[in-house]
């Protein structure tokens, strides 16, 4: 048996984490766990600054023969460029661990990152299998950016990638050997000090220094729970980003799927608790957050377009300019002849 298991190919897993965000974890391993496969090695690695004894036992606890979970931590890497880290509402340092991975992990050409607040409903390594070629990422189109205005627009005009080219950057799989080749962490980290992305972040960018370089993979391995989503095709992996979070609200599409796997973890009951006791005024603030980023993201594309008027003023004074020097010495040349 142990023969067995060491020759099984290793499928390498990222995922990034707090404290806080342990129960989502649990669900998504536990989802992960239950569609795995007896042919492969599952390594799941959970990036940390730091994370409560409790909460290590609880996920240890949770492998199995072929899923093994392991504890990295990022403080060191963090530290080095803390300063410039851009955060705001919700989002914390977690976001930004992915860019540290390929560096890392010198021994993994290929890995699958995922956030925490997914449900797996097909073995993760048919994603991980997809050939991405030389592209720096396998990703998924954003659903939020193709169908809301404000941001597709953002996309556009401030970051100069067409909306059906934006891809979230919750379910990824990178190619950890070429983002090595160009130094994606000094490339970041050089962009981290040049521009500040501020509506969606690390996640803007990933599709920056990704843009043109991206492999798409089909929506059900990142499927957004929009109302307009079909409850009636159950995707590969569903994706509870902003406000579509069963653990917060009724009639979530695929939120089923999440009590499924959130049944299984130590952290049901007080799942259940959250969902019970969720206040109006936690909606509210919810529905605030989400309406601060609309605004954010129209005030930078006003910015960026004032931006660009300005700068054609300036070039059109600057050419006008130019040709009126250019009579003044025709002129001069005229009289003195």
């Amino acid at each position: 048996m142990k023969n067995t298991i060491q020759k099984r190919e290793i499928i390498p897993i990222f995922f990034a984490v707090d404290d806080n965000y342990v129960p989502y974890l649990t669900v998504a391993i536990s989802s992960l766990i239950d569609n795995s496969s007896e042919r492969y090695n599952y390594h799941i690695n959970v990036l940390i600054e730091r994370l409560s004894p409790e909460n290590v036992s609880i996920l240890e606890a949770m492998q199995t023969e072929n899923v093994k979970i392991d504890f990295v931590n990022v403080t060191q890497k963090v530290k080095a460029i803390c300063s410039r880290l851009h955060l705001r509402d919700y989002y914390t340092k977690a976001t930004y661990y992915r860019f540290f991975i390929p560096d890392m992990f010198p021994q993994y050409a290929k890995g699958v990152y995922l956030d925490c607040d997914i449900v797996i409903t097909r073995d993760i390594a048919n994603m991980y299998n997809h050939d991405i070629g030389s592209c720096l990422v396998g990703a998924i189109t954003d659903e939020v950016i193709t169908d809301i205005d404000v941001f597709a627009r953002y996309s556009e005009i401030v970051l100069n990638i067409p909306k059906k080219q934006y891809f979230n950057a919750g379910i990824l799989v990178m190619n950890l050997r070429e983002m090595r080749r160009i130094r994606i962490e000094e490339v970041f980290a050089n962009l981290l000090s040049e521009r500040e992305f501020r509506v969606a972040q690390d996640q803007d960018y990933l599709n920056v220094i990704c843009h043109g370089r991206t492999r798409y993979l089909a929506t059900t391995w990142n499927k957004t729970p929009m109302p307009s989503s079909d409850r009636n095709k159950i995707p590969s992996i569903a994706h509870y980003k902003i406000n579509f979070k069963p653990w917060r609200y009724d009639s979530v599409p695929y939120g089923e799927l999440f009590w499924k796997y959130a049944e299984r973890t130590p952290f049901y009951n007080s799942l259940l608790e959250i969902k019970n006791n969720y206040s109006k005024a936690e909606m509210e603030r919810d529905q605030a957050q989400y309406d601060n980023l609309v605004a954010l993201a129209a005030k930078e594309v006003e910015d960026e377009l004032n931006k660009r008027r300005n700068e054609l003023i300036s070039y059109e004074s600057e050419d006008i300019f130019r040709h009126f020097n250019e009579d003044a010495v025709m002129i001069k040349r005229a009289e003195a002849i």
